[in-house]
């Protein structure tokens, strides 16, 4: 066993036979939750039977990018439409202009590294993953466009998104909004463009991009319901991102360092036990303090079930 920490999260590392061996409440060292680093697939039943929840490390969220603007939105429910379209026009009566870069280039791209930068630093577990690449994206930046918006001369926000031509896809890399008002029509708006964006580009699906399969530690369960509002499908990344895979099953016993509730995207309990990697379809775990969660905002077609588990507010160590 190895205890580490995953940004914030006290993680004891286990063999498929060492987490078999748990039973009943945790009794060992003070961890948030217990995870097999990609499980075999012939133990997945074994695994699920004792209490883990087997999972996709990160998921993408895709869609079809449709013909038009138009057509996207019709797709939508009638709730996330009429937001769409409130927030283009209060974007606009705010004075708030979107602009798009064919490529990335260095001043702009500069100024919205300083927007994601203070985006990240108000958030609980926020990790700077864009600055750390930011010498990589100027390497490749024929291959990838920004989104930007401004009021007056300064950036408010933006979109790093990737042109990932052989697969007809536009994957948004990166995505930040500075603290101005009409913060969620200003998002909404530079989707809304960054979308337009790949559809004259020759795409025929946008990716909002990889997340980790839990909401409630580095992204909040908000995204979640954000992303599916919108329209997106979770799957897990190896399907869209072959490098972006790998699986793990994990048991909470600890709601410490996470929000009550969060959410896990996991496997159906019975994919993969025959050995083979099975169906990519995912069901909802929320984890909560309480049985009596309200589960309605999470539920989605896309989902194969919504389960609540509960884990004490005070677990025994």
């Amino acid at each position: 066993m190895d205890i580490v920490d995953r940004y914030g999260l006290t993680v004891a590392e286990l063999s498929t036979e060492e987490a078999l061996d748990v039973a009943g409440p945790w009794r060992g060292p003070a961890v948030d939750l217990l995870r097999v680093v990609d499980p075999h697939p012939h133990d997945r039943a074994a695994l699920t039977a004792a209490g883990f929840a087997v999972k996709p490390s990160w998921v993408n969220w895709v869609a079809p990018l449709r013909d038009s603007e138009a057509a996207f939105l019709g797709a939508l429910g009638a709730n996330e439409r009429r937001k769409v379209r409130r927030g283009l026009d209060l974007a606009a009566s705010a004075g708030l202009s979107v602009r798009v870069r064919p490529e990335l280039e260095e001043a702009p791209l500069e100024e919205f590294l300083g927007v994601y930068e203070a985006q990240v630093a108000g958030m609980r577990n926020g990790l700077n993953l864009a600055r750390a690449e930011q010498r990589t994206l100027l390497e490749r930046s024929g291959s990838h466009i920004g989104v930007y918006a401004y009021e007056g001369g300064r950036m408010v926000g933006g979109c790093v998104c990737w042109v990932r031509e052989k697969d007809s896809l536009l994957q948004l890399r990166y995505v930040a909004t500075a603290a101005v008002d009409q913060r969620g029509a200003l998002t909404r708006a530079l989707y809304m463009a960054a979308f337009q964006a790949g559809r004259e580009l020759g795409c025929t699906r946008m990716s909002l991009g990889n997340d980790t399969s839990l909401y409630g530690h580095v992204t909040s369960p908000g995204l979640y319901e954000f992303k599916k509002r919108l329209g997106f499908t979770p799957l897990p990344s190896g399907t869209v991102d072959p490098g972006a895979g790998g699986d793990e099953a994990d048991r909470f016993v600890s709601l410490r360092a996470l929000t009550d509730p969060s959410l896990l995207l996991a496997y159906d309990a019975g994919s993969g036990t025959d050995g083979s990697r099975g169906s990519t379809s995912l069901g909802l775990r929320v984890l909560a303090s309480r049985e009596d969660v309200d589960v309605a905002p999470y539920r989605a077609d896309f989902l194969s079930g919504v389960t609540v588990t509960v884990i004490p507010e005070a677990s025994p160590y």
